[in-house]
């Protein structure tokens, strides 16, 4: 028996003997025994109890040291953890200030770009143009001039074969003429000796 039982029957024994019923006392012997089974059981529970006790301290201060190491723990790893967040969050907005710093020249690139191509387009176009223009121009003066020399060549073919034929036809006319005195003289044999007479 412990002794949370010992002086439960203790008490019980008490309370019996101070019942209303009559003749019956408070066994001595018998709570003298039960007084000394508690005190015969005390330094063993004690004894228990206080290694319960130092248990219970040792498991509490190993508990708060335990709690004390994971909390260190946690702070270390929180404050890691916050460095390198801090570190990261640092490098991401730097990182995010140079790309936007980049796409902000990039476009003002690309719209300049745009810009001079399209002034580019505009001047080869307006280039295109007026080659163009100047090339009909050219190629419609250099028409009117050849048609001209054509012309003019063929009024001056017109007018050297005309010369020619002109002279060919004197020359025939001569000729004719002659060949027209020639025979009339062998026509007529009189005149024929006129002109032999004539001639020696």
């Amino acid at each position: 028996m412990n002794i949370i039982e010992e002086l439960k029957g203790l008490e019980k024994l008490i309370g019996d003997s101070n019942s209303l019923i009559p003749g019956k006392g408070l066994d001595k012997s018998k709570a003298t025994e039960i007084i000394n089974q508690v005190i015969s059981g005390l330094p063993t529970e004690l004894d228990e109890a206080g290694m319960v006790s130092r248990q219970k301290e040792a498991i509490i201060d190993q508990a708060d040291k335990e709690a004390a190491r994971i909390r260190n723990y946690a702070d270390e790893e929180a404050s890691t953890m916050r460095e390198i967040a801090k570190r990261d969050a640092a490098e991401i907005l730097s990182d995010a200030e140079e790309k936007a710093e980049a796409m902000i020249q990039e476009t003002s690139i690309v719209e300049g770009a745009n810009r001079k191509s399209e002034e580019i387009l505009n001047d080869a176009q307006s280039q295109s143009e007026g080659i163009i223009l100047n090339a009909q121009q050219e190629s419609s003066r250099m028409l009117e001039e050849s048609e001209q020399i054509s012309a003019d060549r063929r009024d001056g073919a017109d007018n050297y074969a005309k010369e020619v034929l002109y002279a060919l036809e004197e020359r025939i006319s001569t000729i004719l003429s002659q060949v027209r005195s020639g025979l009339d003289l062998l026509d007529d044999p009189a005149e024929n000796e006129n002109i032999t007479m004539e001639q020696n």
